[in-house]
C-alpha cells in the first residue's frame, strides 16, 4: 500500500480547525482590516477546504495569502504557506514541489526555533521523499520528526498539533513496507500506548488497522481480520469514516473469499461513500482492492460498475494535478513576463545610458585637454611643494634639530658645576623643554618624510618611541601588532603625527596619573579596513579629579579630527582604544 494512503489519516486529524464552517469563515476574513489578519484568515480557509477535499479552492486562497504575504512578510506564516503548500501537492501527487516546499518550512522552522513546526516540516518531508521511493531519506526524515518533537507545547493556534502516536505509527507503515516487522511491532505498540493515553480515537483506529497490515504480513489471518475489525468499530464510534472504509477494503483484500462476505463489505463500504464526505484517495484505494478481490467473482456488472466509479475518481484526481500543474505553469509564465519585462526595462535602461556616454565622451572630450593642462601644472607644483617640504625638513633636522642637542647637552653639563636649587630647577626646565621640543621636532620631521608613510613604518616608530619612553620607569610595557594585512596601507603625515601624539598623550597619562605597572600596547588591523590601537593599563583608571583632564580630551579632538573612533574604559585600570580607518 502507498504511503500516500497510509499516511492521508494524520493530516486529516491533525488540523487544529475551529469549528467555524467556511462562509463563518469567510465573514470574518471579511472584517479585516490589516493584512497579516487577512493572511492569517485565508489560511485558514485554505485548511478547511482542504479539509473538505476542495483541493482547487483551497489552492486559490493559498494564492491569495501568498500575495498578500508579499506585502506584509512574517516568517510564522510563511511556514503555515509552504507546508501547507507541500500537502496541496502531495495530495495531487506531485511530489518532488511537495518535497521543496517542505524543505522550505524546515528552514524557517529552523531559523523561528519552532520545535512543532520543525517536527511536522520533516514529517512531510519523510512522506514525500517515500512516495518518490526514497525510503531510507524518508526513515531518517520520520526519525528526525521524532527527534524534533517538543516534550511540552501549549497551542492557541497552529497549523499541527501532532502527538507522539502519529510520529511512532508513521514509522510502523515505513517498518512495514521494508519488512522489517518486529521493529514495526515495536513502534505501533508505542503508538498505541500514546495514543491510549491520550483518548486519540483516530489514532487508535489507524494504530489498529497498522496492526492488520502487520499480522497479515506475517500471515497470521486470524489476528489480521481482528485488528480490521475492532478499527472498523473505533471508527465508526468516533465517526471516522474514511479509516473506517479503508477497514472494509482490508477486510476484502485479505477476507477467506466467500463471495457473500466479501460482498457484504463491500457493501457496508458503499455505504459509507454514499453517506459522508469521504476523501477521493480512500475511495480509489477501497475500489481497487474491491476491483483485485471481485476478479475471481463471475460477475461482470459488479465489476464494470466498480471500474467506472474508479475511472471517475481518477478523472478528479488528475483534474486536481492538472490545476497544480498548470497553476505552477502560471506562476512560471508569469516570472518569465516579469523576467522579460525587466530585461526591456534593463534594454531601455542600457540604451539611454549608452547615448549618455557619448554624450558624456564628446563633453568630456573636451575638457580632457584642459584637465591635462591642470594635471600637469598640479604636478609641477606638487614637486615644488614636496622638493620644499624636503628642503624644509633637512634644515630643521640639520640646523635647528643640532641647536637644539646643542642646548640640552649645555643643560646636562651645567648640573655638574654644583648649581644651586633654583639654579637646579631652570636647568631642569631648559633640559626639559629642549627634550620636549626635540622629540615634537623630530616626530614632525617624521611626519614630513614620505618614507615613512605605512602602517608598518608607523608601527616600528611608536614602538621605539614606547620602549624608550618608559626606560627608567617601573612601568613594564607589553607590545604586540597585528598589522600583516595592512602593513602596506598608506597613512599621510597629518595621520600620523595625529595618532602619535593621541598615542604619546595616552602614554603620558599612564605615567603622569595612572600609578600603574604595567601596559598593554597594541596594534592590530579592523578587516583590512583601518587599524585598531589599544593602550591599557593596570593604574587606578579615570579619578574624579581628572576625569575632564586636558590629556583626554586632546585625544578626542585629534581623533575626531581624522574621522576615527575613541573609546575610553576604565575599569581596573584605563584602557584607550583608537579606531581609524583608511
Amino acid at each position: 500500500m502507498k504511503l500516500y494512503y497510509s499516511l492521508y489519516f494524520l493530516f486529516s486529524a491533525v488540523f487544529v480547525f475551529s469549528q467555524k464552517t467556511i462562509p463563518d469563515k469567510e465573514e470574518a476574513f471579511g472584517k479585516c482590516k490589516i493584512g497579516s489578519c487577512k493572511v492569517a484568515r485565508s489560511i485558514a480557509i485554505a485548511e478547511k477546504h482542504l479539509e473538505l477535499d476542495r483541493i482547487e479552492d483551497a489552492q486559490k486562497w493559498l494564492d491569495y495569502s501568498k500575495k498578500m504575504l508579499l506585502k506584509c512578510p512574517n516568517d510564522k506564516q510563511q511556514y503555515l504557506i509552504n507546508s501547507l503548500q507541500s500537502e496541496l501537492f502531495y495530495y495531487s501527487g506531485l511530489f518532488q514541489f511537495g518535497l521543496h516546499e517542505s524543505q522550505k518550512a524546515i528552514k524557517l522552522a529552523t531559523f523561528t526555533r519552532d520545535s512543532l513546526h520543525l517536527s511536522n516540516a520533516f514529517l512531510l518531508e519523510g512522506i514525500n521523499w517515500f512516495e518518490m521511493g526514497k525510503i531510507p531519506k524518508a526513515e531518517k526524515s520520520f526519525h528526525k520528526a521524532k527527534k524534533y518533537f517538543p516534550v511540552t507545547y501549549h497551542i492557541n493556534y497552529k497549523r499541527y498539533q501532532i502527538n507522539k502516536e502519529y510520529i511512532y505509527n508513521n514509522i510502523a507503515q515505513l517498518k512495514i513496507k521494508i519488512q522489517q516487522l518486529d521493529s514495526a511491532h515495536f513502534y505501533n505498540k508505542q503508538a498505541y500506548n500514546f495514543a491510549k493515553k491520550l483518548k486519540d480515537i483516530r489514532c487508535i483506529a489507524n494504530v489498529e488497522r497498522t496492526f492488520g497490515e502487520l499480522f497479515l504480513k506475517k500471515n497470521q489471518q486470524d489476528s489480521a481480520e481482528f485488528y480490521f475489525k475492532k478499527s472498523i468499530i473505533t471508527s465508526l464510534n468516533g465517526a471516522i469514516y474514511d479509516t473506517a472504509l479503508l477497514g472494509y477494503g482490508n477486510l476484502i483484500e485479505s477476507g477467506s473469499g466467500n463471495p457473500k462476505t466479501d460482498h457484504y463489505y463491500f457493501e457496508k463500504g458503499q455505504e459509507i461513500i454514499n453517506r459522508h464526505n469521504v476523501n477521493a484517495s480512500f475511495q480509489k484505494l477501497f475500489y481497487e482492492q474491491s476491483f483485485n478481490k471481485f476478479q475471481s467473482v463471475n460477475n461482470p456488472i459488479l465489476l464494470l460498475s466498480i471500474q467506472d466509479k474508479l475511472l471517475r475518481i481518477e478523472k478528479n484526481i488528475n483534474k486536481n494535478g492538472n490545476f497544480h500543474t498548470q497553476n505552477i505553469t502560471d506562476q512560471y509564465i508569469n516570472s518569465e513576463k516579469k523576467l522579460l519585462l525587466s530585461k526591456i526595462n534593463q534594454l531601455d535602461k542600457e540604451k539611454n545610458i549608452k547615448i549618455l556616454q557619448l554624450l558624456a565622451t564628446i563633453f568630456f572630450g573636451l575638457i580632457l585637454m584642459l584637465i591635462i593642462v591642470i594635471i600637469r601644472r598640479k604636478n609641477r607644483l606638487q614637486k615644488k611643494i614636496l622638493d620644499q617640504k624636503n628642503e624644509i625638513s633637512k634644515d630643521l633636522h640639520d640646523d635647528i634639530g643640532s641647536e637644539l642637542s646643542s642646548i640640552l647637552i649645555n643643560a646636562n653639563l651645567l648640573k655638574n658645576y654644583d648649581p644651586n636649587e633654583k639654579q637646579k630647577i631652570l636647568i631642569d626646565k631648559i633640559s626639559n623643554t629642549s627634550s620636549e621640543i626635540s622629540q615634537r621636532l623630530n616626530a614632525f620631521i617624521w611626519s614630513l618624510n614620505a618614507d615613512n608613510n605605512n602602517v608598518q613604518n608607523f608601527t616600528e616608530y611608536v614602538k621605539q618611541y614606547a620602549y624608550k619612553f618608559f626606560d627608567g620607569t617601573e612601568i613594564k610595557l607589553l607590545f604586540s601588532d597585528d598589522i600583516d594585512a595592512i602593513s602596506n596601507r598608506i597613512l599621510n603625515g597629518n595621520s600620523r603625527k595625529n595618532l602619535f601624539f593621541s598615542i604619546k598623550e595616552a602614554l603620558n597619562n599612564t605615567v603622569k596619573h595612572a600609578d600603574a605597572t604595567k601596559v598593554i600596547f597594541t596594534i592590530s588591523s579592523i578587516d583590512k579596513k583601518g587599524v585598531l590601537i589599544t593602550i591599557k593599563d593596570n593604574g587606578k583608571g579615570i579619578q574624579e579629579e581628572n576625569k575632564f583632564g586636558n590629556g583626554l580630551i586632546n585625544i578626542k579632538k585629534r581623533i575626531t579630527h581624522l574621522k576615527g573612533n575613541v573609546k575610553i574604559q576604565s575599569d581596573n585600570g584605563l584602557k584607550i582604544s583608537i579606531e581609524i580607518y583608511f
